[in-house]
């Protein structure tokens, strides 16, 4: 079983939703996140393996991610989600919490 976060905005109902995170230090990054930028982890879930949350990031990527002209450039959910945490540890260092 894998233990997997995301995020909701409060601040942004209409956002798409966030993709799942299972690995450290990733989870404890967006929970700094949540705590910074005043969005809430929406949802703790557990996943019966990789595959079943691979699948579930997927068909949000497929679903919420692809369909938007915004996001077209990038490739896959896979490529996005490492420059997405690459964001998240800029503005947690920017806004001085690392």
């Amino acid at each position: 079983m894998l233990h997997a976060y995301r995020l909701l905005s409060l601040h942004s109902p209409h956002a798409p939703p966030t993709l799942w995170e299972w690995e450290q230090p990733w989870m404890h990054h967006l929970i700094m996140n949540a705590d910074s930028f005043h969005t809430a982890v929406v949802e703790q879930r557990y996943f019966r393996d990789l595959e079943a949350l691979h699948n579930e990031n997927a068909r949000m990527w497929d679903v919420h991610y692809r369909s938007r002209p915004l996001y077209d450039h990038l490739e896959t959910w896979d490529r996005w989600l490492a420059e997405y945490r690459q964001l998240i540890l800029d503005l947690q260092e920017m806004a001085g919490d690392v």
